[in-house]
């Protein structure tokens, strides 16, 4: 098991400012128990990104990923940026049932980066990015 770089309760606020900062609804009250539960996993990953110093909420209440797993062909930072009607757009034109690409169509969007980076990310990389991405969606 890897050092943590940061104390858990500093990765609780970390996390608690980028709801605040991307105006996301985290009141888990509100949350039916299937909600509760995928809201738990999103959050305990981002958490312990945090942690482990791969995840860091920037200036702007962004998260910021860097991929540290040694399958993942991209290693540069990804910003999570708010999405936009525009973010949403990016899934038009895929095929029907093409739901991943779709998926990262508008990942990709929201980061700037092209769709091919999800792709091409592995482990938790991926998963991390994906629990980010669903908690900007919800």
């Amino acid at each position: 098991m890897k050092e943590e770089k940061i104390d858990i309760e500093t990765a609780e606020k970390e996390f608690d400012r980028f709801g605040e900062g991307m105006d996301l609804d985290f009141d888990i009250g509100k949350m039916d128990d299937e909600d509760k539960n995928a809201f738990n996993k999103h959050k305990n990953r981002i958490i312990s990104s945090i942690q482990k110093g791969h995840l860091v909420i920037n200036q702007n209440d962004e998260a910021e990923y860097t991929p540290f797993r040694p399958g993942s062909k991209h290693k540069e930072a990804i910003i999570f940026h708010e999405r936009t009607g525009a973010s949403l757009m990016a899934q038009d034109g895929k095929k029907k049932n093409a739901d991943v690409a779709k998926t990262y169509a508008v990942m990709g969007d929201m980061c700037k980066v092209a769709p091919k980076v999800f792709a091409g990310l592995a482990g938790a990389d991926i998963k991390t990015c994906e629990a980010i991405f669903a908690l900007l969606m919800d």
